[in-house]
């Protein structure tokens, strides 16, 4: 069964740690040191005292536990907070954001597993979101923070790879060999609802938003790319195809247009 665009009401969960393996995994361990490091919690409790979204938060896992349990809005405000902290130097804060973010990035390069080996997968994901976040416009995009910006970066990385895809389908046994860890993690939520906007504001049709969800995002117990391919009766050449180009429409539509609408539920 596929998944739909009909958005749950339960929060998602955080995404397990990575083994301590490839770049998402040193990029874990050096998250552990900072979370360690005194100083760093200083840092934190400066940015708590400058912006109210932060407030309260004393070390870098007090924040992760506080974007862990906000809101939309309130999750908007903290990754916003965060960017434009970044954007005035502050390496620690684009820092924090690419950890809050690292389990989108992997997500969307298990998606892409028998492109490529899934180290250099993981490592263009990763790339891609570092510089979606160091080019976020946080002046105008100010709503669905997080699902702007694993768009961005889905969107870069399928674009950064488009030179070395293979118009034949990769066996089913090359296939996501780095998406078994993440089976249990629920739907993205964020992309989920802007996928949905896409298709409220004709971007793109209901169809390529849930092939998009389908190979992207694949629900527990689902797996995505040339699985969620044969069940919309698609090869996995033409799947990916009208993937990319829905991506790219909307990626298109995101720059273009203010933030998203909040949906009303």
């Amino acid at each position: 069964m596929t998944a739909t665009l009909a958005v749950p009401s339960a929060p998602p969960a955080p995404t397990p740690r990575r083994r301590e393996t490839g770049l998402a995994g040193r990029l874990n361990a050096e998250w552990a040191h900072l979370c360690a490091d005194p100083t760093t919690g200083a840092a934190v409790r400066a940015w708590a005292g400058a912006h109210p979204a932060l407030a309260g938060c004393a070390d870098l896992p007090a924040l992760e536990r506080r974007v862990a349990r906000a809101g939309r809005a309130q999750a908007d405000d903290i990754l916003l907070a965060l960017l434009r902290l970044g954007r005035r130097g502050d390496e620690l804060a684009s820092r924090t954001v690419l950890q809050l973010m690292l389990g989108k990035a992997i997500r969307i390069a298990s998606s892409h597993a028998g492109r490529d080996v899934p180290a250099a997968l993981e490592e263009a994901a990763i790339t891609a979101l570092w510089t979606v976040i160091a080019t976020y416009p946080v002046d105008r995009r100010t709503s669905k923070v997080a699902a702007n910006i694993a768009m961005e970066t889905l969107h870069l990385t399928v674009a950064d790879h488009a030179h070395q895809r293979h118009e034949t389908p990769t066996t089913p046994d090359d296939l996501h060999r780095v998406d078994a860890p993440h089976r249990d993690v629920p739907p993205d939520l964020e992309l989920v609802e802007l996928l949905a906007w896409a298709v409220d504001t004709g971007t793109v049709t209901a169809q390529d938003a849930t092939l998009v969800l389908d190979v992207y995002a694949p629900g527990p117990g689902c797996r995505g790319g040339s699985a969620a391919a044969q069940l919309h009766g698609l090869s996995w050449a033409a799947a990916r195809q009208r993937c990319s180009r829905a991506v790219r429409k909307i990626a298109a539509a995101v720059r273009a247009d203010s933030p998203p609408p909040t949906r009303v539920e």
